[in-house]
């Protein structure tokens, strides 16, 4: 009996190995046979395994932010409207991060940011450089405060602010109101593109971390999809909504999306010296809205630079 037994584990090929055996005994030497124990591991691969049937959180956000956007994409009004709602979010997930509390009120960073972006909608287009007299404003009237404080970390975060976010959101704008709704829409899905592929592909085929102190999870192969996939998108919005000659349309392209890149890791950088992981837990698989719009903040100024420029390319 004992020969069929063993004759029909071999034939079936049973694997015991990963399997554990526990005995006991009592201290006069008795001994007890033990029960066997599966293994925990085996749990663990299997949610693994059903975890590659799982869509996604980060996908699911990501499509419904771009369905968010074209709703709001109908017109310009409901465009700017979207992004007043993003500056009122953004600002506040950064205000928690860096715990001003008294000493920069949340409304001082509203004014820095909307104060540029309403005078570049609503007024003369070509009045561009009053956001830049605006801006200083409230940064000369708070100088003082920093110093009775002594807590110069956030004048500098404040500054920070005032610069990158402020100047990147009346980009956007400034985008927005000189060209065509279609354009400027195209040029925040050719980000959201870039920022998807490359989480995707890095995370299913990379093997090379890219900055491993500031962004753990960014991977060279991953930001090789995203550059491609982002410039090939922003190349033909250049080409089929404006009159950009195709050589000067990959130069732009290829810049646009570097720069988005930038920006991810400026505000990763910031997260790590914070060391918090997200701005917020508002969008499920990104963190906060503040990591969702960080690429644009950085590669719409450059947009806008090679707008006001172009006119000197043959």
């Amino acid at each position: 009996m004992l020969k069929k037994l063993m004759n029909y584990f071999q034939l079936s090929k049973m694997n015991f190995s990963k399997y554990r055996f526990n005995f006991s005994s009592d201290d006069d030497g008795t001994f007890w046979p033990g029960v066997i124990e599966l293994p925990v591991e085996d749990k663990e691969d299997n949610n693994k395994n059903s975890s590659k049937f799982n869509t996604n959180p980060r996908i699911l956000t990501a499509i419904g932010l771009i369905i968010l956007l074209s709703v709001f994409f109908i017109n310009k009004n409901s465009a700017y409207l979207l992004l007043i709602f993003a500056v009122f979010i953004s600002s506040k997930e950064w205000f928690d991060m860096f715990d001003y509390g008294i000493i920069v009120p949340y409304p001082f960073l509203l004014y820095s940011a909307i104060a540029p972006m309403t005078i570049v909608y609503y007024f003369d287009i070509s009045l561009i450089y009053i956001p830049f007299f605006v801006l200083p404003i409230g940064l000369i009237i708070y100088t003082g405060s920093f110093v009775n404080y002594g807590i110069y970390e956030k004048f500098g975060s404040m500054f920070i602010f005032h610069t990158w976010f402020s100047l990147g959101i009346t980009s956007v704008v400034f985008i927005l109101k000189s060209n065509t709704l279609l354009f400027t829409y195209l040029a925040i899905i050719s980000i959201s593109l870039s920022d998807t592929l490359a989480y995707e592909i890095g995370r299913r085929y990379g093997k090379r971390k890219l900055i491993e102190n500031i962004s753990p999870n960014k991977t060279v192969e991953g930001l090789v999809a995203g550059l491609l996939s982002g410039s090939i998108a922003m190349y033909l919005n250049l080409v089929i909504n404006t009159e950009t000659s195709s050589l000067f349309a990959i130069l732009i392209s290829f810049i646009f999306i570097c720069f988005g890149v930038l920006g991810d890791l400026f505000v990763s950088r910031i997260k790590r010296t914070l060391s918090v992981k997200d701005s917020s837990t508002l969008l499920p698989g990104h963190g906060g809205l503040l990591d969702r719009i960080d690429s644009y903040l950085l590669s719409f100024p450059v947009l806008l630079l090679f707008s006001q420029f172009s006119y000197l390319i043959p």
